[in-house]
């Protein structure tokens, strides 16, 4: 097959069938590498979830194709300057082991001139994709453990800059969103159960100390969080945000954040 024929466009809703379809497919297959049986991400079988991510704005949704048949797709996400992430990519099982998927990214990253560097998960069982993203250059930087399953997160840096997008944690102001920082686990408090006031159940929280070379920072953890977090260990923030309480700052991770282990 010739590279020059594997192209990238912007999806297209009437193309959410299509794109479902062979998202289903490619993610089934994964049975074959490691998973424990069909399966897949939130909405990979949903025609409605693929076309509320087209129209979404703050998602850059591409369909691959050989010519002009659709053979698969990929979602970028974008985290702040010089900070990309592959959301989600994909290559129908008939057409694998094509340098499809090799192609497809060399084709995303010359559309992203400025970043620096990109990341991306996979499911820790997956023997595939892990064999891939480290095939085309990502490194293995930590671990996820916000689904039932255990992630590997890699990222490839593009530049040897320091991302944009990254703060330190001595940068974080009240009202800061979108943060991504990465810190030391000096100290984690004693799990309690609090109230919610919108609907009276009650959640439990716990503080950790977050901490890097400019300063120190209350981490609020809630709920599935707490297990996440080892003290003494490294950890990245993505999608946090700050804001005071009694006069101390703390720093919460957004509905759509996420919590890396880093490798030690």
């Amino acid at each position: 097959m010739s590279q020059d024929s594997i192209k990238i466009r912007n999806a297209a809703i009437d193309e959410a069938k299509q794109l479902t379809d062979s998202c289903k497919r490619a993610f089934d297959s994964d049975s074959e590498f490691g998973a424990p049986g069909p399966g897949g991400p939130p909405g990979y079988d949903s025609v409605e979830w693929n076309i509320d991510k087209i129209k979404n704005r703050y998602l850059q949704y591409y369909t691959i194709l050989i010519d002009s048949d659709i053979v698969g797709g990929f979602i970028v996400g974008d985290r702040g300057p010089g900070y990309q992430v592959c959301e989600r990519i994909w290559v129908d099982p008939d057409y694998m082991r094509q340098g499809i998927g090799s192609r497809a990214f060399e084709l995303i990253w010359d559309k992203y001139p400025s970043a620096d560097l990109w990341v991306l998960g996979t499911p820790e069982w997956n023997q595939r994709t892990n064999l891939f993203y480290q095939k085309i250059g990502f490194v293995q930087i930590g671990r996820t453990h916000e689904h039932s399953w255990d992630g590997i997160y890699y990222e490839k840096r593009i530049t040897e800059r320091y991302p944009k997008a990254m703060s330190r944690i001595g940068d974080i102001h009240d009202g800061r969103q979108r943060i991504i920082v990465e810190g030391h686990v000096d100290g984690i408090a004693s799990t309690r159960t609090v109230t919610s006031r919108k609907t009276g159940e009650e959640l439990k929280v716990a503080d950790a100390t977050l901490t890097d070379d400019s300063g120190s920072i209350t981490l609020v953890l809630w709920g599935d969080q707490i297990r996440q977090v080892r003290l003494d260990s490294r950890i990245r923030i993505e999608e946090g945000y700050a804001k005071s309480y009694r006069d101390n700052l703390q720093l919460s991770i957004g509905k759509w954040g996420m919590m890396i282990t880093l490798n030690e």
